[in-house]
Order: structure tokens, then sequence, then C-alpha cells
């Protein structure tokens, strides 16, 4: 089966990820803003807040991005939300998204207080991208997720060898 971004591209973006075999989530965040050369601030917020009943989105901003989640979800959900929205900025899925990536006023008066949302250039979720932007975000994002550190997300022994299957 033909994969949509192929597994070669896949494997070389991982490649130049340079992850350690093990991560957590604030060195692997730390990394990605590195070598990008932007800051990444990670804001919980209310469900309400992120679109289309999503459980997170990309904010790019004038200096920096924001990756936002619901602040009503598990630490492994949350960490599988920041290496998914982290795996499009990998991909350079910001430079041919589709559809609107503002943000209406409501949204934005709401996010204010948390993440500056006035500086907003640009904001990405689910409906910005392509369904093969999504798999390969996915495809990406799982194989991050699986050096992530269990420390970081808190995970019981199962879910621990769940996600070390991967």
């Amino acid at each position: 089966m033909n994969q949509p971004g192929g597994k070669d591209r896949i494997g070389a973006v991982l490649a130049r990820m340079n992850l350690p075999s093990v991560v957590d989530r604030d060195s692997l965040v730390a990394s990605v803003a590195w070598r990008r050369g932007r800051p990444i601030r990670l804001a919980p917020v209310p469900h309400r807040l992120i679109p289309s009943n999503h459980y997170g989105m990309w904010l790019a901003r004038v200096s920096d991005d924001v990756i936002v989640y619901t602040d009503d979800t598990s630490d492994v959900h949350a960490t599988h939300i920041v290496c998914h929205e982290i795996a499009h900025m990998e991909l350079g899925h910001d430079h041919d998204a589709i559809g609107d990536t503002t943000l209406d006023a409501d949204r934005l008066r709401g996010l204010e207080p948390v993440v500056g949302s006035s500086a907003v250039l640009g904001a990405f979720g689910r409906s910005n991208y392509s369904s093969e932007q999504e798999y390969d975000a996915e495809l990406l994002a799982t194989h991050i997720m699986s050096r992530v550190s269990r420390r970081t997300a808190n995970v019981d022994e199962r879910t621990g060898r769940i996600l070390g299957s991967f």
C-alpha cells in the first residue's frame, strides 16, 4: 500500500530531528524550538476555546509558536497532541495549509489571557490540513511518541506497555 507522505520522508524527518532514544516532553519541545529558531510554548486551555471540537492546535505567532490543548485531557493524550502538532511543524504543513487559518474574535478574546492571542498570525487545526497531511502528522507523532519518556506522561503500567510496543 502506498502511504501518503511515504515512509522514507517520515524517516528522514525523524532522523533530522535527531532525538535521543528516550526524551521527555519538555526536552522534545525545547529541541524542536531550537532547531526551528522559534520558541514553542505549551498552553492548556478550556476545551471550548479550541475550534471544531478538536483537542489541540498550533498557533503561529509573530515571534513564537504556541501549542494549545484541552486542559481536561490526560497527560498521555496531551503529550500525543503536542507530538502531533510538532509533527505538523516538522513536516512544514503551515506552508500549504488549507482553509481559513484565522480565529474568530470570541476565541481570540478567550485565548488572550493564556497565549496573548493578539499576535496570532495563523491558527492550524485539523480542518486546515488534507487527509494526507493528517496521516503523515499522525504517523510521525506516533514515532515521536514512542520516544517520549513515560515519566512525562504519567502513564500506568498497562498503558506504558502499549506505548512501548510502537
